[in-house]
C-alpha cells in the first residue's frame, strides 16, 4: 500500500454507436445524463451513482489525447478504462513519478452541461492517466466542478444502482501478481486476498479484483462469465432494489441471469461489452 487511498471515480466504456448504446443502457434501467461534448473531441453520457459513475464514450475522430479510446472503438468497444479520484491531479502524478511510474502531464478539459432549468455551465476536469498500466488504461480524475454531475435528477435509476461495488481486469495468469502490486501503489489501496490466479484490492468499499482468465468466473461467482482476453470484463453494481430491476429487464426483453434471489448477471453482449453483476445491497 503506498499514499491514500483514491476511490473509484468512474468506468469508461467505449461506444461505437453512442445512439444505440444509449438505447441499450436506458433498457437496462440506468438514467443517462445530456449528451456532453468534451473539447477533446469526444461525446458521453453518463450514468451518475451515489459516489462514482459509469461513462459511455464516443470518439469521433483519433487525437493524441484520444488515441487509446479510439483504437479500443476500432476494436470493438466495452470497458476500456477505470479511474480514481484525486482531489490534485498535479499531486498524484508526482506520487505516481516517485513511485516510479510514467503518468501523463495533468491536462485540463471540460465539457458544458446544460441543466433542468435550461442553464448552460462548463463541467471541468483534470486527468492524469497511464495508457500503458497494467491491462488497461488507468488514470485519476479531478473533478473540478462536481456539482454539476452528481444532481439528484440523473442519479435516480429504474434498476436502483447506486455505486460500482467491484471491477474485475482479466490479466495472464502469470501476470496477476505483479499487476495487483502495481494497482495496490497507483490507487493506494490494499490488496487483501491473493492466489495465483486472482488478486482482490480493497479501495474504500469497493473491491479491484484482478484474475487470469480461467478464475473469472469463480472470482466474480457467475459461472456463465468468461473473458479470454486481456481487460476489463465486468462491473458489479450494488442496487437497492434488484427485485424491480428484474421487472424493468422483463418488461424491456433484457437478457439476464439469475444467480441467487440476491444476484443477476447481465451478459457482456447486452452493455456494450462488459459484463453487468447487480448484487442486492
Amino acid at each position: 500500500m503506498s499514499g491514500l487511498p483514491e476511490p473509484f471515480d468512474h468506468a469508461v466504456v467505449v461506444c461505437g454507436d453512442l445512439d444505440a448504446a444509449v438505447a441499450n443502457w436506458r433498457a437496462l434501467g440506468f438514467t443517462l445524463t445530456p449528451r456532453g461534448y468534451h473539447t477533446l473531441g469526444s461525446q458521453n453520457h453518463c450514468i451518475m451513482l451515489a459516489r462514482d459513475y459509469l461513462e459511455l464514450l464516443h470518439v469521433t475522430a483519433p487525437s493524441p489525447s484520444r488515441q487509446y479510446y479510439w483504437d479500443a472503438q476500432r476494436r470493438g468497444g466495452g470497458c476500456a478504462a477505470m479511474s480514481c479520484k484525486s482531489s490534485d491531479a498535479f499531486a498524484t502524478a508526482d506520487r505516481l513519478r516517485a513511485a516510479g511510474f510514467q503518468p501523463s502531464d495533468p491536462i485540463e478539459f471540460s465539457r458544458p452541461v446544460r441543466l433542468d432549468d435550461g442553464s448552460e455551465h462548463p463541467a471541468t476536469f483534470r486527468v492524469t492517466a497511464l495508457d500503458g498500466a497494467p491491462g488497461a488504461r488507468y488514470f485519476v480524475c479531478e473533478h473540478r466542478t462536481p456539482e454539476l454531475l452528481w444532481r439528484p435528477e440523473w442519479m435516480a435509476h429504474a434498476n436502483g444502482a447506486r455505486a460500482i461495488a467491484a471491477t474485475y481486469l482479466v490479466v495472464e495468469a502469470e501476470q496477476v501478481s505483479a499487476t495487483a502490486e502495481a494497482y495496490a501503489v497507483l490507487t493506494g489501496g490494499a490488496i487483501i486476498e491473493a492466489t495465483d490466479e486472482a488478486a482482490t484490492i480493497a479501495i474504500g468499499d469497493a473491491r479491484f479484483v484482478i484474475v487470469a482468465p480461467q478464475a473469472l468466473a469463480v472470482a466474480a461467482g457467475a459461472p456463465q462469465l468468461q473473458h479470454a482476453e486481456r481487460g476489463y470484463a465486468a462491473i458489479r453494481l450494488a442496487t437497492s432494489n434488484l427485485a424491480g430491476a428484474r421487472a424493468h429487464w422483463r418488461e424491456q426483453g433484457v437478457e439476464s441471469i439469475d444467480l441467487s434471489p440476491e444476484v443477476t448477471l447481465i451478459p457482456a453482449m447486452q452493455a456494450n461489452g462488459v459484463a453487468l453483476i447487480f448484487e442486492q445491497r
